[in-house]
């Protein structure tokens, strides 16, 4: 479900699980930069995790027959729904006892009277709009030299090509995502990796790996292992 218009530097996108598509799982969630809000909705009651920033793989309960709504936000975007910072939040997570000032049960209760997906995220985006986000910074325009080149940049490289010092730009990503530029550029061509698995299921490890910017696909393999504790094969298998 595509983020609401304004909250799109915020938010990526929206996921719905309905109830009766729901079942009793462990599902795993590979590293990436970004934060989730899960909300699980059943009739009697309203769960809120906050997700923080993975650079290990973890795995997530469902249960059937519960509803769950997931706000995935841009990397660096985590809102001030804790008192927490993304550093605390690397590779945990956190229950909530409220979103905004309003009662899990009251925003339960709305949501799941809202009934269409779409009116959940009219009922849940005033609620996103009153939480405090991070004030744009160094961070905010080295993803935007990252996103607009083919190839990751070395940290040295990169804060050279912004006018940074390697310091400054160490702290940037510390603040808002949690982990060193390095490790974020690992996380989004892992990512970036396992897109292209899925979408190009025939092409070689040799072709992704070299499409992505990895040296080799034994790099590409090393990089998995490393972060997932798997290989790229295990992940064109059916689960």
């Amino acid at each position: 479900m595509p983020a609401p218009a304004s909250l799109g530097e915020r938010v990526e996108f929206l996921l719905w699980v309905p109830p009766e598509a729901s079942i009793t799982q462990e599902h795993e969630v590979v590293p990436d930069a970004n934060v989730d809000l899960l909300l699980e909705l059943s009739d009697e009651r309203c769960r809120a995790v906050l997700y923080g920033p993975l650079t290990r793989s973890i795995h997530v309960p469902s249960r059937a027959g519960h509803g769950y709504l997931v706000v995935h936000f841009h990397p660096g975007a985590m809102p001030r729904l804790v008192d927490a910072s993304p550093s605390e939040l690397v590779n945990a997570s956190v229950e909530l006892r409220e979103v905004a000032g309003l009662s899990l049960d009251a925003l339960g209760e709305r949501l799941l009277a809202a009934g269409t997906p779409e009116q959940m995220r009219e009922e849940l985006t005033p609620l996103l709009r009153q939480v405090p986000y991070p004030p744009g910074d160094s961070f905010d325009r080295a993803l935007r030299h990252l996103l607009a080149r083919p190839e990751p940049l070395r940290p040295g490289a990169l804060a050279d090509a912004l006018h940074l010092s390697t310091r400054t730009l160490q702290r940037a990503f510390k603040e808002r995502v949690g982990f060193s530029p390095r490790t974020y550029t690992r996380i989004a061509r892992l990512q970036e990796a396992l897109s292209a698995l899925r979408e190009h299921p025939a092409r070689s490890l040799s072709e992704v790996a070299h499409q992505i910017g990895y040296a080799d696909h034994a790099h590409m393999t090393r990089d998995f292992r490393e972060l997932t504790g798997r290989t790229p094969s295990d992940f064109r298998r059916p689960a």
